[in-house]
């Protein structure tokens, strides 16, 4: 709740950010999340019909379930020290989740994004519709993403000052490579979106102030804290209300002029946090968002893979040297994936090092098996899933995907 007075210096404000976002840690840590779309896809189970069936569920691993705006379910593992313990944890969880939908006549299905699924949020959550309001005023990539997007997250600990910051300049840069290498959303509406990932061109089309990539040449607890504090404010939360902002609001401006509704105050800024939405983000440790969701096998070697080129010594020195000639190419990698000769090649070379790396990393041997796998049948061929699902498919692109 914002404060009649200022609370808040931008020195604080710079602080807490930075200690919020890049904790001292071991740097041993690992996750990841997965979400599922639920079938039937014309007409979604909504938030609240799920919270019905899941509420009481025992997660015998431990994963935590939580729910996306369009009804997509969500499986977080706990935190691990070894990619195969995220990878089975979130397999035999997804197995006992399945299985309670399925009494109830609901699959769970997997891919970037959902091309059948309607526009409407399936939830009335304020935090939401504020959020959905925010972004239809400026254009429709907003709803397309919060309903009709999945994606897997891979989260690793930041660690000491040193590896800190060269997994976070390392993690923006092998970004476009796993965009481009596990994209699988090229469909909007049953036809061809012109992109690999339709789910990233979203993202692209979004406000940049939140959803831009955050990497700017600082140190990474002084480049979080630029990013949040120039990012615009989403809402205000006041009167037990979401106030969405119109126009134009950084939250540094906030702090030092205020607002009708109050100035911010220490929840004010840390609840900002969770508004933003870059594909590198800092959140106590360092999470990847930018993949798209994949069915089994392959969404254990997007993990296994993010994993391997983020805390293995050998693989990271490789992927450094592999991804130079490909940052930034974040638009090239959602638009045309591993036909983008640049990306097709670095990701040669990355996957080849996590492929090797993985034994190293803890993978189990599903999880090895995906990776070597998903490196011969699509890396080495330049192609990604997207490319093999848009084949016989009228290539007319979407409405949906020409006013984004």
């Amino acid at each position: 709740m914002p404060s009649p007075t200022r609370t808040l210096t931008l020195k604080a404000a710079r602080e807490i950010v930075a200690a919020h976002a890049f904790p001292p840690t071991t740097g041993d840590r690992v996750g990841a999340e997965i979400e599922w779309f639920t079938t039937p896809s014309a007409s979604p189970a909504d938030v609240p019909a799920l919270h019905t069936l899941l509420d009481d569920l025992r997660l015998p691993n431990g994963s935590k379930l939580t729910f996306e705006p369009g009804g997509q379910v969500e499986l977080s593992s706990p935190v691990a020290t070894s990619c195969a313990d995220v990878c089975d944890t979130l397999e035999r969880d997804t197995a006992v989740v399945r299985s309670a939908l399925a009494a109830h006549g609901i699959g769970l299905h997997a891919a970037g994004n959902d091309p059948d699924r309607p526009l409407c949020l399936e939830t009335h959550e304020q935090r939401y519709v504020a959020m959905r309001e925010y972004f239809d005023g400026r254009n429709a990539a907003g709803a397309y993403m919060m309903c009709t997007t999945a994606a897997v997250h891979v989260n690793v600990d930041a660690g000491t000052d040193a590896i800190g910051r060269r997994r976070w300049r390392l993690a923006h840069d092998i970004g476009p490579v796993v965009v481009a290498s596990f994209a699988n959303s090229p469909t909007v509406r049953g036809r061809p979106s012109g992109w690999m990932s339709s789910r990233m061109a979203a993202w692209l089309a979004l406000d940049a102030t939140r959803c831009a990539p955050a990497l700017n040449g600082s140190a990474p607890g002084r480049s979080w804290a630029d990013y949040a504090l120039n990012a615009n404010v989403m809402f205000i939360r006041a009167d037990d209300a979401y106030r969405p902002i119109a126009g134009t609001m950084p939250f540094s401006r906030w702090l030092a002029r205020g607002h009708e509704l109050g100035h911010p105050t220490e929840d004010d800024l840390l609840y900002h946090l969770t508004t933003l939405f870059p594909p590198v983000r800092a959140r106590g440790w360092i999470e990847l968002r930018m993949i798209d969701m994949l069915p089994a096998p392959w969404w254990r070697a997007a993990i296994g893979v993010g994993l391997a080129l983020l805390t293995d010594e050998r693989a990271m020195r490789v992927a450094e040297e592999a991804t130079a000639p490909v940052r930034n190419r974040w638009y090239e990698a959602a638009r045309f994936g591993l036909a983008d000769p640049l990306l097709a090649t670095a990701a040669r070379t990355c996957f080849a090092a996590a492929d090797e790396a993985a034994h190293r990393i803890g993978c189990d041997h599903a999880t090895t098996m995906a990776i070597s796998m998903f490196r011969e049948h699509f890396v080495e061929r330049s192609r990604c899933p997207a490319a093999e699902r848009l084949a016989g498919v009228d290539l007319e692109l979407s409405p949906v995907m020409e006013a984004i």
